[in-house]
């Protein structure tokens, strides 16, 4: 019988935050192999947060739990006769030769969306700054060396390969023909809502919504300056913008109007999901997604969702989402007055609402596929 070890290691606080997308997505795949008595081993870092309910549960099932704070991977799998290791970020592994390897390729942000200059609007510290300035002074450089880190790692290697969306599965292919030899699947990303009343409201208060504030990536900056240009412009009234993962001080930009903004900073799973359910728009101006969970997030609760089309997000959010240029400030300013209007309005509600549907339809078959690959 196979001896399969799962890393929980993925579900803890990373570089992105305690909670980020990669972790959420590792924690839903966890759960749903506990649903179907699937029989594993797990391994995570006893030094760092892990979510009460995973260690409840390993506990309550008798689970295997190894301490890599304490101990190599390498033993761990070889002291208990691992042989096979699935990963929902496994960037560390990919290379083991110990066993066989399977891990989720979530996206190429790296390579596809490495720069751009609002990155010094956002105060980051001295050492980030430098970092994505030589990024940038050496780009050609940078780029070879992810190429290379790309190849060495997942292509050169016998790691079986799992990405999130067909998005990322014709990137893979483009940027690395090879990649055809690879046995790569495609499983969009587990749904991680929340089991609640997807058409629940709570609050009249009306507001647009902005989450992962402080991360240039997400570009909200931009979405930022076009909202208090409205309210500076008498464009809009009596509508608030709030804003989670960030607080003011964030930013480089001195924000015009403040009473009209809420900087929330870090906000709990439940607390989040109220934050989606009693929105009145959600703004997504990413710059990069392999897969792209919060318009979904907004969708469920019948939000109207104004979004970037690059990478994922137009196959994701398909015609459930009204686009803008994330570059673009004054076209973000136009689709959030756009919204405004009440004919519109209800009908992106609509169209949202039936594209969560059926994207969360393919999340459950894909989610239980996922698991019979890496279990098979």
């Amino acid at each position: 019988m196979r001896k399969l070890l799962f890393d929980l290691k993925a579900t803890q606080p990373n570089i992105s935050g305690k909670r980020h997308g990669g972790g959420r997505y590792a924690e839903i795949v966890f759960f749903r192999m506990v649903e179907l008595n699937v029989k594993f081993s797990c391994f995570y870092d006893s030094s760092k947060w892990i979510n009460p309910e995973i260690k409840r549960i390993c506990k309550e099932r008798a689970i295997p739990l190894y301490d890599i704070c304490g101990d190599t991977i390498e033993n761990i799998i070889k002291q208990n006769k691992i042989d096979r290791l699935y990963s929902a970020l496994p960037y560390d592994y990919a290379k083991l030769t110990c066993c066989e390897v399977f891990g989720t390729i979530h996206g190429m942000r790296e390579l596809e969306t490495p720069f751009d200059n609002y990155f010094y609007r956002y105060k980051n510290s001295f050492k980030a700054i430098l970092k994505f300035t030589l990024k940038k002074i050496f780009k050609n450089i940078y780029l070879w060396h992810k190429r290379k880190l790309y190849v060495d790692r997942y292509i050169m290697s016998s790691f079986h390969f799992v990405t999130v969306s067909e998005h990322s599965y014709y990137a893979l292919l483009s940027y690395f023909p090879k990649m055809r030899s690879k046995d790569l699947k495609v499983f969009y990303s587990p749904n991680t809502s929340l089991e609640t009343d997807a058409r629940c409201k709570k609050s009249d208060e009306c507001y647009f919504l902005l989450v992962s504030g402080n991360r240039w990536e997400k570009n909200n900056l931009r979405a930022i300056i076009a909202f208090d240009r409205l309210i500076s412009n008498r464009l809009l009234k009596d509508v608030r913008m709030k804003i989670t993962g960030a607080n003011a001080n964030n930013f480089r930009y001195k924000v015009k109007n403040p009473g009209s903004f809420d900087f929330l900073g870090y906000v709990s799973d439940e607390e989040l999901n109220s934050l989606y359910s009693n929105a009145y728009l959600f703004v997504y101006p990413s710059l990069n997604e392999g897969f792209g969970y919060p318009p979904m997030e907004a969708m469920k609760y019948k939000v109207p969702v104004i979004a970037s089309p690059f990478t994922s997000m137009a196959e994701i959010c398909d015609s459930g989402a009204l686009y803008f240029n994330p570059l673009l400030i004054e076209e973000i300013m136009g689709r959030m007055l756009m919204m405004m209007d009440k004919d519109r309005y209800t009908e992106y509600s609509e169209r949202g609402y039936k594209q969560y549907l059926k994207i969360k339809q393919r999340q459950e078959r894909d989610l239980d596929l996922l698991i019979e690959y890496i279990t098979k």
